[in-house]
């Protein structure tokens, strides 16, 4: 399991290789907490969606999975909340064709229909 320290490291790292230019605007605040690193994993994601860069797309959700799996609760959350739940999923819906199956790992997948059930939608 990581600390929330090491998946911030880990994102800050990786975040500009992963995503490139589509992670180009990097404030001061960006990597201070667990919160503000996955908002910012989450609008790097999007914005390789709407420019569809879906090979970066592809990795963005795969470092999402691997911060997911190895996150303590608070992380887990967040990425439910905030990465799945309120903001790529959102960009996916409003993306021009759909997005190709193989972007999404299976447990993001998985979490996505699960609030859509619990929705009633």
């Amino acid at each position: 399991m990581f600390t929330q320290l090491q998946i911030i490291n880990l994102l800050k790292n990786e975040l500009p290789v992963v995503a490139g230019a589509d992670c180009a605007v990097v404030s001061a605040h960006t990597f201070n907490s667990i919160h503000s690193s996955i908002h910012y994993l989450s609008a790097c994601t999007k914005n390789t969606m709407e420019h569809r860069h879906f090979r970066a797309a592809r990795r963005c959700f795969s470092l999402a999975e691997e911060v997911y799996r190895e996150g303590d609760t608070m992380v887990k959350l967040l990425i439910e909340n905030v990465f799945v739940y309120a903001n790529v999923w959102t960009k996916a819906r409003n993306t021009p064709s759909p997005l190709p199956a193989d972007i999404v790992p299976d447990v993001l997948y998985k979490i996505h229909l699960k609030q859509l059930n619990d929705s009633g939608c």
